[in-house]
């Protein structure tokens, strides 16, 4: 799969953003604070607008490091419906 085939991914079906979301620092590798940090706890007022963006810009970081990017992608294509967070 695509850098763009897995933006598309999770903007289909109303998918805002994975519930294991917070994983994902350590899936990029960064820390809490890093531009790429998953708006939960802290960012949790931030729109679902902003939660999705937020989630492309973590692909899109992850897609500059191929293993980041296929650990990420795993992780991503690996969640089942009920582990999404929807519109």
């Amino acid at each position: 799969m695509t850098l763009e085939e897995l933006k598309k991914y999770v903007c289909d079906k109303g998918r805002l953003y994975p519930k294991n979301w917070s994983d994902y620092l350590e899936i990029l590798e960064i820390s809490a604070g890093h531009p790429c940090t998953p708006l939960v706890l802290g960012g949790s007022d931030a729109t679902n607008e902003e939660k999705r963006k937020r989630l492309i810009l973590q692909i899109e970081f992850a897609s500059k490091n191929e293993r980041i990017f296929n650990k990420l992608k795993n992780n991503i294509l690996n969640l089942k419906e009920t582990d999404w967070v929807y519109e």
